[in-house]
């Protein structure tokens, strides 16, 4: 997959997390964690050319902060998940 593919991906699911959140079914602050993850993604739209290679794929800091952004919101996602479904 290229990281043009990766970027459109993420776009589906935040679609999906926008209408999740209309119909209740994702709260607030699952859908904040989403949102910081686009903030990275618009940070590397917004980067130069060169950004688009396998190579910078692996090693611009601009990918470095989407799966920085990523992480944190799979963490904070697991947990709440987690916790709804023991409640």
């Amino acid at each position: 997959m290229g990281p043009d593919e990766v970027l459109l991906q993420f776009d589906d699911v935040l679609h999906v997390a926008r209408a999740r959140v209309a119909d209740g079914s994702l709260n607030d602050e699952d859908y904040l964690l989403l949102q910081a993850v686009n903030e990275s993604v618009n940070s590397v739209n917004a980067g130069p050319e060169a950004i688009w290679t396998e190579g910078a794929l692996k090693e611009a800091a601009e990918w470095e902060d989407v799966r920085a952004a990523s992480r944190v919101a799979k963490s904070g996602l697991e947990q709440s998940w987690s916790q709804e479904v023991g409640d």
